[in-house]
């Protein structure tokens, strides 16, 4: 009987270490299916699905260039760099863009800043030197201190063209701050034209739109020529310019030079030989229109002009810019009359039909059609005959090195 109540108790004992053993084991199986509890190598017996994978490409915003300053302020592009080390969140769409965003926002400042000055201008649609003859390029802009270096700079196609044009394109939302005639970039990717202003990026085109946007701003009209006093056409022009004016006038024409759509004619009227002007006429259906009347306002012609007929040759310019000169043409010179006198060739100051001067050349057309140069030499004035207008131009170039065409009539 004894030995019966000695074998259930240690019956008894078993199952409660058996039962504390089993709530041991479960809570250690729950301790290790919690995060941050070590596996020990081993596998989790519960099952968990795997992440769903984001195959989409993160939607990174084009960082926004830094504002601009009055003074040089470098735009730093983002960097070129190597499959390897670019980071993995930086698309290759998105370095593009943030380039090509900081190469509109330099080239623009650099344009507004300086370009009058150098002779910047739109040639076929792309920022252009007009003095040094060669295109602007991100190493242009590096060197003028408004852009870091580290672009290669055939990548990149500097555009100066009128926003509006862009607008008309399928392809593009150019914000009504990039309308205007102004600096955008654009790189070719993918064969299409990525393009973005100093706002932003504006649109992807396609390359035959990029084309047919450029050859809006072909400045190839034709061969340039000297138009003939003698011809109809001269005649012509001057009646449209009457008809501009408001009244008929009687002109004295320096010259007129023109292509199959534009000319340019530098003329003053008979009452003031001084006042001498300088309009741009375009040629629509054999009509000719003044388009840009007073160029002779524009201290920087190349530039200005540009922005405003960017298709015109600027070839056709005379050599001569008449605004620096404002304020010292006269139309009676004292000199030329004691030049005349001394030379012989008048006898009376009503024999001279035309003249119009600096202080310090004139030119003199007599009663007779006899043609003379003046010029001050060591503070006397002196005569010299010419045969023509185009032997008076180079005879006061060879003697001073200046061209003072808009003094001589064209003959």
């Amino acid at each position: 009987m004894k030995n019966k109540k000695w074998k259930n108790a240690f019956i008894l004992i078993g199952i409660l270490l058996f039962l504390c053993c089993a709530c041991a084991l479960r809570k250690v199986e729950v301790e290790t299916s919690l995060p941050g509890a070590e596996q020990n190598n081993e596998k989790d017996p519960l099952e968990v699905p795997p992440a769903k994978e984001n195959t989409e490409e993160p939607s990174i915003e084009p960082e926004k260039p830094p504002a601009k300053e009055e003074n040089n302020v470098k735009i730093e592009p983002e960097k070129t760099q190597p499959a390897s080390t670019k980071p993995f969140w930086v698309s290759e769409t998105t370095r593009l863009t943030n380039n090509i965003i900081a190469i509109a926002t330099a080239g623009q400042a650099d344009y507004k800043a300086n370009g009058s000055q150098k002779g910047w201008m739109s040639k076929n649609g792309e920022l252009y030197n007009y003095y040094e003859r060669k295109y602007i390029t991100t190493d242009t802009l590096v060197a003028d201190g408004y852009l870091e270096s580290g672009l290669t700079a055939s990548a990149y196609k500097i555009l100066l063209i009128n926003g509006s044009d862009l607008a008309a394109l399928e392809g593009t939302s150019v914000p009504s701050s990039s309308m205007e005639f102004q600096v955008f970039a654009a790189v070719k990717q993918s064969g299409k034209y990525m393009i973005a202003s100093s706002d932003g990026k504006v649109g992807t085109i396609s390359e035959d739109s990029f084309h047919n946007l450029l050859v809006k701003y072909n400045q190839n009209n034709g061969k340039v020529l000297r138009l003939s006093s003698a011809s109809a056409e001269y005649e012509r022009i001057l009646n449209y310019i009457s008809l501009f004016e408001g009244r008929f006038d009687e002109y004295y024409v320096r010259e007129i030079r023109l292509d199959e759509r534009y000319a340019v004619v530098v003329f003053s009227n008979r009452r003031n030989t001084a006042d001498i002007k300088e309009y741009i006429l375009e040629n629509e259906n054999n009509f000719w229109e003044v388009v840009l009347p007073n160029a002779q306002t524009e201290y920087y012609p190349i530039t200005s002009i540009n922005r405003f007929l960017p298709n015109f040759n600027l070839e056709l310019l005379p050599a001569y810019t008449l605004a620096s000169w404002r304020g010292s043409i006269v139309s009676t010179q004292g000199g030329v009359e004691a030049a005349l006198f001394s030379a012989n060739a008048i006898t009376s100051s009503s024999e001279i039909a035309y003249q119009c001067g600096t202080s310090a050349c004139a030119y003199a057309i007599l009663t007779n059609g006899n043609r003379y140069v003046c010029y001050s030499e060591g503070g006397i004035w002196k005569a010299e005959f010419v045969t023509s207008d185009i032997a008076a131009k180079n005879f006061l170039l060879k003697k001073t090195g200046i061209n003072y065409g808009f003094l001589i009539l064209d003959d």
